[in-house]
Formats: structure tokens, C-alpha cells, sequence
């Protein structure tokens, strides 16, 4: 949870960044969509590099009984992150809580991405935005970051 307030708050610092910078040439036409994707395509990444640490976890300290490989840690920490949960590998009870707890905190995270996305689009969206030129861009992921 700590790593994604800390990468939140990256990306928020990010896309306010971004509404400084962003040429004026640039229309909100192709600036809607690559803030939208550039955030959707950073929130993924952060959260297959939660999946990489548990993967990490479960190999390094279950001394790979169940998990042969590092690939296999990574592949049953991404069912039990997106609580997809085949169940085709199992590990020993000492290790079962803390699955449990990995697929608590991927929904909650999820969750938590769904909603700043959700929060983006509405305000680059749905907002009535006056004429680009007058820096509503700006203001309305300004707001954003101190939302």
C-alpha cells in the first residue's frame, strides 16, 4: 500500500508536470488520451512490480519447495494478486495467510488505480473545459494533484 501512495503521488507530481509543459501546439484532442494511456500503461507497471516483489518473497523464502523456478513464483503470484487463483500450485500452510493477504491488497489496489483513472477521465472528459488556449488543462490536473 505504501509503494503505491509513493507511486500515486509520482504520478500525480507527473502528470501536473505534464500540464506545465505540454506544447500549445498540443490539442486536448491527442492530450486526453496519451495522459490517459501513459497513466493506465504506468499504473500496470506498478502493479506487475508488486506482483515481481511477492513473486520475490515466495521464492526467496519458501526455499522454492512448491515453486521450482522464479518464473513459477511469478506466475502463482500473479493468479493470487488478481485473485484469479487457479489453484494448480499450492503452497505449504505457513504460506497461506499471506496469499490471502497478496490477494486482499491487489484488489484493493486495483481499486484504488480504477478510481484514478475513473477521477482522470471525469475530469479531462467530462468537465466543461473552455477553449484549450485558456489553460483549463492546467487547471483542472492541477486540481487533480491536490484532490
Amino acid at each position: 500500500m505504501t509503494l503505491h501512495a509513493f507511486t500515486t503521488s509520482f504520478l500525480l507530481i507527473g502528470l501536473k508536470w505534464y500540464a506545465q509543459v505540454r506544447p500549445q501546439w498540443q490539442s486536448l484532442t491527442i492530450a486526453r488520451p496519451v495522459v490517459v494511456g501513459a497513466t493506465a500503461v504506468f499504473l500496470a507497471s506498478k502493479h506487475y512490480l508488486d506482483i515481481s516483489l511477492y513473486a520475490f518473497g515466495y521464492w526467496f523464502f519458501e526455499n522454492a519447495s512448491q515453486l521450482e523456478d522464479y518464473e513459477s513464483a511469478l506466475y502463482f503470484s500473479s493468479v493470487t494478486y488478481t485473485t484469479l487463483g487457479y489453484g494448480d500450485i499450492v503452497l505449504t500452510d505457513g504460506w497461506r495467510l499471506l496469499c490471502g493477504l497478496q490477494a486482499m491488497n491487489g484488489t484493493l489496489l486495483f481499486g484504488w488505480s480504477t478510481a484514478l483513472l475513473f477521477l482522470l477521465v471525469q475530469r479531462l472528459w467530462f468537465a466543461n473545459l473552455a477553449p484549450e488556449t485558456s489553460g483549463e488543462f492546467k487547471k483542472y490536473l492541477n486540481q487533480l494533484h491536490h484532490s
